[in-house]
Formats: C-alpha cells, sequence, structure tokens
C-alpha cells in the first residue's frame, strides 16, 4: 500500500502543477470584485474529478490506511484543491480521517471555479438529525446535551472574551481619560434624556431617532480620544472605560464600608453554582454558532452576490444577521437571569421582560434576513432553513418561557 500511496500522492502533486489558478495565501483575505463575482456567479459548477483530472476510484477507504497515509494524502489534496480555488469548510477539531473521508466521498460533486479566489465548499446543513460528522462534531450536539454542565460559550467556539481587551497592570491607561470618563458618568442628566432607553434598543445608534434623547449616545459621543486609529481607538476607550467604571464601583462600596475583594470572591462563588446554562441559553448560543459556521462557509457567496447585485437587499440581510448574531444570546441570558431573581426583585423583573422583548424583535429581524438570504441564494435553501427552524423554536420558546413579553412598553420606543 505504501508503493500505491506515493504513486498517488505524485499523481496529485502532477495535477497540482498543472493547474493555472495561481492561488496565493494571500487571495484568502482578497476583497471580492466585480470579475470575481461574475465568475463566481455565472460559472458553470463542474466535477471536482474532472478538473483536477484524478478520478474518484483512485482514493482508498479510510478502512485501508493508517494515520499517517490519511495525513500525508489529506495534505496533498487540501493542496491540490487550493491550486484550483477551493476549500471544503469544516468546523473545527475534525480528525484527518473524517476530513479525507468526507472529501473524497464528495470528490464527483459539482462546483463553480474560478481564476481568482477561493472557492468555499460548504459542508455542513446544520441538520441535527443528519449531521454529517456524527460523533465527530459537536456544535449542535453540545447545546442541547443536559449532561453536559459547563457554560455553552466555554467550549472553544464562539470566544467572547477575545472581544474584550485584555487589561493589565503593565497597560498605559491615561489618568486624564479616566477622570474625564467619571466625571462624565457623575455629571446631571438631561432633563430631555428619557430614563433606560439604552437598555432595550437594538444598539445601532446611526439607525435611530432617538439618539438626542438617549444618556448612552450622548457620553459615547463626548467621550473621544484624537489622534489614533478606529481600531485602537475603540481598544483604548474600552481599556478607560473599564477602568473609570471599576474605580466608580470601589469608591460606592467603599462608601457602604463593603470590601471590594470580599465582593468580588462571594460573586465568584455564586456563579460557580450555576454553570449550567437555561435551555434557552443553549439554544441561542447554539443559533451564534450555527450562524458563525454559516457566515464562514458563505463569504464568498455573500460577497459576490453584494457586489454583483447591490440593490436585492443581501447586504441589508447579512448586516442584520451579524449584527443581532451576539445580541441575541446576549439579551436572552440577561432575561433568564433577571426571571431567576424575580422572587424577590422587581426591578429584575421588569428588566427581564424589556431583555425578552428585544432579544424577540431582533429574533424577527434575523428571521425576516434569513428568508431574503434564502429567497435571493436558493442553492443554500437547505442549510438555511435549518438555521430558520432552529430562530423559529427560539423564538417560541423565549415567549413561552416570558408571555407577556411582546406587551413590554419599552422606554421612547413604545410610549
Amino acid at each position: 500500500m505504501n508503493t500505491y500511496i506515493k504513486q498517488l500522492i505524485e499523481k496529485i502533486e502532477e495535477s497540482t502543477q498543472k493547474a493555472n489558478f495561481n492561488f496565493s495565501e494571500d487571495d484568502e483575505n482578497i476583497e471580492v470584485d466585480s470579475s470575481f463575482a461574475t465568475d463566481f456567479l455565472q460559472g458553470k459548477p463542474e466535477r471536482i474529478s474532472k478538473v483536477v483530472g484524478i478520478d474518484k476510484y483512485n482514493f482508498p477507504g479510510t478502512n485501508k490506511l493508517n494515520d499517517q497515509q490519511i495525513n500525508e494524502l489529506l495534505q496533498a489534496i487540501e493542496i491540490l484543491l487550493k491550486a484550483y480555488n477551493w476549500e471544503f469548510m469544516f468546523p473545527e477539531n475534525l480528525s484527518s480521517s473524517v476530513k479525507y473521508q468526507f472529501i473524497i466521498d464528495h470528490w464527483d460533486t459539482k462546483h463553480v471555479h474560478c481564476q481568482k479566489g477561493l472557492v468555499q465548499v460548504e459542508t455542513c446543513k446544520f441538520d441535527e438529525s443528519n449531521c454529517p460528522f456524527p460523533g465527530h462534531c459537536k456544535v449542535c450536539y453540545s447545546f442541547k446535551c443536559n449532561e453536559d454542565k459547563t457554560p455553552s460559550l466555554n467550549k472553544e467556539m464562539i470566544d467572547f472574551d477575545s472581544l474584550i481587551p485584555e487589561i493589565n497592570g503593565d497597560d498605559q491607561v491615561s489618568r486624564e481619560d479616566v477622570e474625564k470618563f467619571k466625571a462624565l458618568i457623575k455629571q446631571p442628566k438631561n432633563e430631555s434624556f428619557i430614563t433606560g432607553i439604552h437598555n432595550y434598543c437594538d444598539g445601532r445608534c446611526k439607525q435611530c431617532s432617538y439618539t438626542d434623547r438617549c444618556s448612552s449616545y450622548a457620553l459615547n459621543s463626548q467621550f473621544d480620544m484624537p489622534n489614533e486609529s478606529d481600531g485602537e481607538v475603540n481598544d483604548q476607550q474600552l481599556k478607560v472605560i473599564f477602568k473609570a467604571t471599576t474605580e466608580l464601583i470601589e469608591e460606592e462600596l467603599s462608601k457602604k464600608g463593603i470590601d471590594i475583594t470580599e465582593a468580588l470572591a462571594e460573586m465568584d462563588e455564586i456563579e460557580s453554582l450555576s454553570l449550567e446554562k437555561h435551555s434557552l441559553e443553549k439554544l441561542a448560543e447554539s443559533y451564534a454558532e450555527k450562524t458563525k459556521r454559516w457566515l464562514e462557509s458563505n463569504q464568498m457567496e455573500i460577497e459576490s452576490r453584494i457586489v454583483a447585485k447591490p440593490e436585492i437587499g443581501i447586504q441589508q440581510a447579512f448586516e442584520s444577521i451579524s449584527w443581532f448574531q451576539l445580541f441575541i444570546p446576549a439579551k436572552i441570558s440577561r432575561c433568564v437571569s433577571g426571571i431567576a431573581k424575580a422572587d424577590t426583585s422587581e426591578t429584575d423583573h421588569y428588566d427581564a421582560h424589556g431583555s425578552a422583548k428585544i432579544a424577540l424583535i431582533g429574533i424577527d429581524e434575523s428571521i425576516k434576513a434569513w428568508e431574503t438570504i434564502m429567497t435571493f441564494i436558493p442553492q443554500k435553501e437547505d442549510s438555511t432553513l435549518n438555521i430558520l427552524r432552529h430562530l423559529s423554536k427560539l423564538r417560541s420558546e423565549l415567549e413561552n418561557f416570558v408571555p407577556e413579553a411582546r406587551n413590554f412598553v419599552r422606554p421612547g420606543f413604545d410610549e
């Protein structure tokens, strides 16, 4: 078998050298232009086997190969596919044998290939009942597994912590900026501001007609750090905000005779006793993870259609899906937490209902956006329909969990 594997790899390398697509690693990050969009959308799908000139029967099944042979073949095949600007989009942490067998099983499937820019091959339809990687991928299963006590977002999937800048003692945070932000928080609120309006909005200030009556918007508008690029400004601002907020909390606790170290230790103890997340939270986080996978696997498809036909609404749908992807689980988590405290706190009960309503609004808009995607990209109907089913189930269960949520009157928006 070793001799055959060597000959097969030589055949794969020969086909790789014949490819005239000139792929480079830079093509992975290249912006989609009109020429790629035209090639991608108007190109005729062809069988992988026909394009590369190697028939499916040449590849042995995994049951006839050892781990080393599988790894060598998989590496050669992935290089071959990239030479023709194809890439199978697999979930993380799949073994080489699973990837190899999947590619071989789909070696005769048809896909468009372009002269420049990777064409992504979708591998998952997000249908738990027909998982292509049973026992290997836990994207869907882990969120509904009642035996798993680990919070869903700690499963090395969506890394929320990576979105927050790391603050160390060595970080140079301007004392002047910290004091400025603390002063802005402490200053008397404008009487025209609507109390609590920012708690139950969708966070998209550019589309909001109430920014002149929102204290949160006014605070953010006043706090500015010049002479930085946009990315650096955001990161530095967050560090200043966290530092200022921490100091204000410490000051208030000190006034009440509460030791901050003891308070944090008590919070850690409470958190450790409630590791398991509510089924609603798991369902919401599962949606966020599926959306992340889908967007990664169909990036070129979406961008090509936006470039080719910007007027049909795909860009708006894509932006809505991306915006609410993490917004929905965050609001549902806040809702669940508030309901748990509702017996002892009227404020938490009120906030839980407001959080549920804005989560439902986000779900409603996301459903419309996915329906737009499905309408204009019928080739993706299977995967988008499965995500829509997931989202509809989430909406139904949230409405059952908080039946009065739709009737909640959001300050400003519903008055």
